[in-house]
């Protein structure tokens, strides 16, 4: 018996080069490609019943990609029970821990990463001013992208 799929399923794969390490290279990452995807637009194509080939529509219009949420990621590194944001690689080579929130546009915390051993009420706190940060790079975001 024959499968036969009724979708076509597009793959995007994201390619960064990072200049310069000033700061978090994974939060710089996913915020320009939480960028890119917003702004992307998939190309129209248009199905061959004769040839069973999906070709791009050169003539057709394009759809924007449309996203369940927009994350966006901020990392503390944590030197003596102090947090300080947006560590630099040689502040992370000394740091004694760190904590990585992914937070996305409705400031839903969708992930959360910590290095070290860290007590539960230093990450909570890394954790609320997460969701404050992530709401300001969210709103500079879609201003950038046009919402």
């Amino acid at each position: 018996e024959e499968i036969v799929c009724e979708f076509v399923f597009v793959s995007l794969c994201v390619d960064a080069v990072c200049l310069n390490d000033d700061g978090n290279v994974w939060d710089a990452l996913l915020l320009a490609t939480s960028a890119a995807l917003k702004s992307a637009t998939l190309p129209a194509t248009q199905y061959s019943a004769e040839t069973d080939v999906v070709a791009v529509d050169r003539d057709g219009k394009g759809t924007m990609l449309k996203l369940n949420y927009l994350p966006v990621s901020v990392t503390l590194s944590v030197f003596d029970g102090t947090t300080i944001p947006d560590p630099t690689e040689a502040e992370e080579r000394i740091e004694e821990g760190s904590v990585t929130c992914c937070v996305d546009q409705k400031g839903t915390v969708r992930a959360v990463w910590s290095s070290g051993h860290l007590p539960d009420e230093l990450i909570s706190g890394t954790l609320k001013y997460a969701v404050t940060r992530a709401d300001i790079l969210c709103s500079i975001l879609q201003k950038v992208t046009g919402d």
